[in-house]
C-alpha cells in the first residue's frame, strides 16, 4: 500500500479506535464537569446552596430551581457541541 509506519497508526489504529471511544469519552467530560466545580469557581453544591438561600428568602422553589437547572443544561450543551465540533473536525473525509 506503500504507507509509512505513522500513517499505518494514524489511518488503521488510531482513527478507527477514537471513532469507537468518543460517545463515551465525550459523556465521561460532561458527568465529570457536573461532579466536579465548573470552571473552578461554580460548583454545584455552591449553586443549589446560593439557590436554597434565595428559596427561602422568596419563597419561589420551581423557579430557583428552574433556573440553576438551566444553567447546568447550558454548560452540558455547551460542552456536548465543543466535543461535537472536534469530533468533525478530527474526523472529516478528505
Amino acid at each position: 500500500m506503500g504507507l509509512t509506519g505513522p500513517q499505518i497508526f494514524r489511518h488503521v489504529v488510531l482513527m478507527p479506535a477514537l471513532k469507537n471511544v468518543y460517545p463515551s469519552l465525550s459523556s465521561q467530560f460532561v458527568l465529570m464537569m457536573l461532579a466536579t466545580s465548573v470552571v473552578s469557581q461554580i460548583s454545584a453544591a455552591d449553586l443549589f446552596h446560593a439557590g436554597s438561600i434565595i428559596q427561602s428568602r422568596t419563597f419561589r422553589d420551581f423557579e430557583v430551581y428552574t433556573v440553576i437547572s438551566l444553567l447546568y443544561l447550558c454548560l452540558t450543551l455547551l460542552m456536548r457541541s465543543g466535543f461535537s465540533l472536534c469530533f468533525h473536525l478530527i474526523f472529516r473525509r478528505r
